[in-house]
């Protein structure tokens, strides 16, 4: 998506940003710590943070470690629904795009993570997986989630905190 060189992308802090599982997974270093300090954020009240409903089976996964259970189990998670008609053409655009050549059972969750981050506002879609953020204009074209990484994420909320008047 080509954008003109005057965009300022939207302030987090005024839309529903919406966490990856994998960004609290330490192989993603050093996109984990960044995530680290926007779950932070969240604890302290700057902004809102959710988690899709189809991370809770990632969450609830026997070989994710206590302390992410745990933090994870006090935030706002959305509720599956019935989808409309357009909205279930949307996903399938969703899955499309993620499954290129792949295997389409692979990308089930994950089209449904993005979709839902969409769904939900053209919110930000935090992830540090990288097959996602190489279709992030694609994704944002078709469902309106804007994918970012955790860094990315921080970049846009700090300077959006650096314009504010004091």
């Amino acid at each position: 998506m080509k954008r003109s060189p005057f965009y300022v992308p939207p302030d987090p802090k005024y839309r529903n940003s919406f966490l990856d599982s994998c960004a609290f997974d330490t192989k993603y270093a050093p996109e984990d710590a960044y995530a680290a300090e926007i779950r932070e954020l969240r604890n302290i009240g700057e902004i809102h943070l959710l988690l899709a409903h189809s991370n809770q089976k990632e969450i609830d996964h026997p070989k994710t470690p206590a302390d992410v259970k745990a933090e994870a189990a006090d935030m706002i998670y959305t509720n599956e629904t019935d989808l409309t008609d357009g909205e279930r053409v949307t996903r399938q655009k969703v899955h499309d795009i993620l499954t290129g050549n792949g295997r389409p059972e692979k990308y089930e969750a994950d089209a449904r993570h993005v979709f839902e981050a969409g769904k939900y506002g053209g919110a930000y879609f935090i992830t540090a997986d990288r097959r996602i953020l190489s279709h992030a204009d694609e994704l944002e074209t078709v469902c309106g989630a804007i994918v970012v990484t955790p860094s990315r994420w921080l970049e846009i909320y700090r300077s959006a905190r650096s314009e504010e008047p004091a």
